[in-house]
């Protein structure tokens, strides 16, 4: 698919630079471009994009303020441009929906790496939204199981647990499971948790719900691994495939406020949506 780009810096040449590097590396079309706040606001209030980079700033107000104002009526993903790398302004720009980081001076190898995972983790977010919302709507019926898990699909699996910090969990086997399940069914077979759990544990209803807590608590150690990560290095690659894929990054930094002590409880965890997303990675990457 091509992603939309729109670029708010007052650098006309950081402007050229990025677009420069986007049109040649085929990351997408440039929609617009905008040197001040007050102006791409009104321009973005009914342009459908899907990637805004924002400068930090900006001569007539604050980018993160910018971000947190378009964040109301823009479902994009925010990409902030700075030089600046302290604590406090990364985490406020977590706060205000800022995704990805651009540093300056821009550096064009930086930039193609950046937004590539930027596009990469769209894609990947669509897809797992497709195969979230059916699974969620879909009621528990038989289902044909079909052989044929490859050691490829539970190699990569078993590399995506290990990068989140859960490889060793008890629950990591029955994530495991749970994805080469539905990685082995007919493209477009559908499932309920319902129905894994029972592929996983048998009819017994006490032990679906001690493989379902494992699973739980599984995923929400990688949620906590991830966020102490971000924490750590904001621009580690891990963290920028996999916390606002697996997650809602909104609970992603409902977790680091909570690790930072900002908070009261920590971030929550679907268990669908980390499966959809744990098969998807697995069998297109």
């Amino acid at each position: 698919m091509t992603h939309r780009f729109f670029i708010v810096d007052d650098d006309i040449a950081v402007r050229r630079m990025l677009q420069d590097v986007i049109r040649e590396s085929g990351l997408g079309v440039i929609l617009g471009e905008s040197g001040r706040g007050d102006e791409a606001s009104d321009m973005l209030s009914n342009c459908p994009v899907d990637v805004v980079l924002v400068d930090l700033l900006l001569p007539d107000m604050d980018g993160i303020a910018l971000v947190r104002s378009l964040k109301v009526k823009c479902k994009a993903s925010f990409v902030m441009i700075s030089q600046v790398q302290a604590k406090a302004m990364v985490s406020e720009a977590y706060d205000a929906g800022v995704e990805f980081f651009i540093q300056k001076p821009i550096n064009s190898v930086e930039v193609k790496a950046v937004l590539g995972r930027v596009c990469e983790s769209l894609r990947l977010r669509l897809a797992v939204d497709h195969i979230y919302r059916s699974v969620a709507d879909l009621a528990a019926s038989p289902a044909q199981v079909l052989t044929g898990r490859t050691e490829k699909t539970r190699h990569k699996v078993r590399v995506v647990l290990h990068d989140m910090g859960i490889g060793g969990e008890s629950g990591s086997r029955y994530l495991e499971e749970a994805a080469l399940f539905v990685a082995d069914a007919p493209q477009g077979e559908l499932f309920s948790v319902k129905e894994l759990l029972v592929h996983l544990a048998g009819n017994s209803a006490l032990s679906q719900k001690a493989a379902e807590q494992r699973m739980r608590r599984a995923v929400q150690t990688a949620l906590r691994h991830l966020a102490a990560l971000g924490l750590e290095d904001y621009a580690s690659p891990r963290f920028e495939n996999y916390a606002a894929t697996f997650f809602d990054f909104t609970e992603v930094r409902r977790e680091m406020r909570f690790l930072e002590g900002g908070g009261e409880y920590g971030g929550k965890i679907s268990l669908k949506r980390f499966l959809s997303a744990l098969v998807h990675n697995s069998l297109n990457y």
